[in-house]
Order: structure tokens, then sequence, then C-alpha cells
């Protein structure tokens, strides 16, 4: 009898332990039900901007996909507006719809990952750290709640995961060339899926490509400097990236000072396109950073990419 109720016992702590290890947190939960969302919103677009059937799509393995990654006000925090964020496409990117390079077709996917980041009181741990102790390190040392550390939940980072199961999504299907394409938050994000899985992705095509408001940062918020610092570093892991990056010196967020740790990478190429004879779009901190996206129709900076042809050439290089 005694023993009876030790093995009940013993049975209910096991079957109560195993309850709690597998349930998912609040945090897992939500990003699954965000994915979810998500999933239904991105998609293949035409040149001008429509989504239409994937079905359309007969020859996979003869199709090049851009997958392009819009940009973000809130690198960190709260989820952006998929549809806006989403929407806006650069020209040069959206015209590039069912061209042909070496007898495969080009065909765009509107990428919307607008997942939710931090909260408010995440950032105040984040500034109590920094002001009481003067670490500016909490988006990377601190750990929440659940246990999970904010540096996973930072919005930019849950986006990779979104653009990478797209990915494998895509590849199961039978699609076998894979381009990322991406502006300012976008754009490093791009970038750094590139550099982690080239089995996956054939290369990038980047635009002002911007990390946590880059060298705004610095002043702005020091402990979004010490994430920009360390996207900085774990690139320079790498030897080689393969990546086409537009970058212009009156960028209010980058320029060739702040992005200059990219020439040291093999296969990186960069397009300096300060002096390419477009005013600027509008004014403001960001200047030069929206050249590729306003104005959104017979744009300058397309205008001036196709008489140079950067981006045909280079895809012509990869899938020669």
């Amino acid at each position: 009898m005694h023993k009876t109720v030790i093995t009940l016992i013993l049975i209910f702590i096991i079957s109560i332990s195993n309850q709690l290890f597998s349930k998912e947190t609040k945090f897992e939960k939500r990003l699954k039900k965000d994915i979810d969302k998500l999933s239904k919103i991105s998609g293949f677009i035409d040149n001008e901007l429509k989504p239409y059937d994937e079905e359309t799509i007969l020859d996979k393995k003869n199709t090049i996909i851009i997958i392009y990654n819009h940009g973000s006000y809130t690198p960190e925090q709260r989820r952006e507006e998929c549809i806006k964020g989403a929407g806006r496409i650069p020209e040069v990117i959206s015209s590039l719809h069912n061209k042909k390079i070496n007898n495969m077709t080009i065909r765009i996917y509107r990428m919307c990952s607008g997942v939710r980041g931090l909260g408010d009181h995440h950032f105040d741990r984040v500034h109590k750290l920094f002001e009481s102790e003067g670490n500016p390190n909490g988006f990377i040392d601190l750990i929440d709640y659940d246990g999970i550390k904010l540096y996973d939940k930072v919005q930019q980072h849950l986006r990779r995961q979104v653009v990478i199961d797209t990915i494998d999504n895509l590849i199961e299907k039978g699609y076998d060339n894979i381009i990322l394409s991406g502006l300012s938050a976008g754009g490093f994000l791009s970038f750094y899926l590139t550099a982690h899985f080239p089995d996956k992705i054939n290369g990038s095509i980047i635009f002002n490509p911007a990390a946590y408001q880059g060298k705004l940062s610095k002043n702005a918020y020091p402990p979004r400097q010490v994430l920009r610092d360390n996207w900085e570093k774990e690139m320079l892991k790498f030897s080689e990236i393969k990546s086409l990056v537009f970058i212009h010196d009156d960028d209010g967020l980058e320029d060739s000072t702040t992005l200059s740790f990219l020439t040291k990478m093999n296969k990186v190429q960069t397009i300096n396109y300060t002096d390419f004879g477009c005013e600027f779009p509008l004014g403001g901190k960001y200047k030069a950073h929206i050249f590729p996206i306003i104005p959104e129709n017979d744009s300058c900076f397309t205008k001036w990419e196709k008489k140079n042809n950067y981006i045909v050439d280079y895809l012509n290089k990869i899938f020669n």
C-alpha cells in the first residue's frame, strides 16, 4: 500500500513536470500567432505591386525569387504595420518581375515580417541598467522573466526566423534560386541571413543598410549602439558574403565610413552612389536614406541604376 502511494505520487510529479517543461511560454505563443498572420500577407507580387496566385508559377526550377524585406521605424520594439511597411518596394526591384536571367524568370516575393518585439517594460529594464551601472549592454545581457534573453526578442532578430521559415517553405516546394533584398533594417537583415545561410540563399541586393538607426544610435541611445556594434562584429566573422550593396554618403543613418567593414569581405560588391546626380526626395535626418523608394514611380534612382545595370550584371554572375 505504502509503495503504491509513493509510486502514484512519483507519477503525478513526473506528469506535472513534463507539462511545465513542454508548456509554451506566452512569448512563444504570441510569436506563432504573429507568424501565422504574416504568412497570409506575404506573397508574390507583379511589377505593379499586385499579388498573384503562386500556382501560376509552373517552372520552379527555372525561377529566381527575390524576397524583399522592408525597413523598420522601431527596430527593437512593437510590430510594424505590414501592409504599410511591406507595400513600398523599390521600383528598381518590382520592375524586375518576369525579367529573364539566363533563361530563368525573376519573381518578386513581398516579405511581411513585422513580428512584435520588445515592450516598454523591457526598455525600462535596459535603461535602468544603463543609468544605475553605466552598463549599455542590457539588450544583450538581460534575460526576461520567462528565461528568454531580451536579445532573442528584439524585433529584428525575430524577423530572421520568419524569413528563414519562408525560404525553407519555398525550397520544399521546389524553388532553388533565392535572392534576398532589402532597404535599411531590411537590408542588414538580408545581409545577415546571406552570410549565415549560403546553402539556401544565392546572394542579396541591399539598399542603404542600417542597423538599429546606425550612426544616429550612438548619440541617441547608447544601448542601441551596442546592438549596432554587435551586428558588425557578427558579420566580420565571415570571410565572404555574396552581396551587392548600395550606399550613399549623405545617408542620415549609415554611410561609407560606418559601413567600411564591408570592404574587408570577399564577394561583397559595394556601389557608392553619392554622386549619381539626383536631388534629395525629402529632407530631415534620413536625407538620402530613402532614395531607392521615393518617389515610388518613375524613380530617379531606378533610371540611374538601369543605365549602369549593376543589379542585372550581379544576377547574371550568380546564375551564369
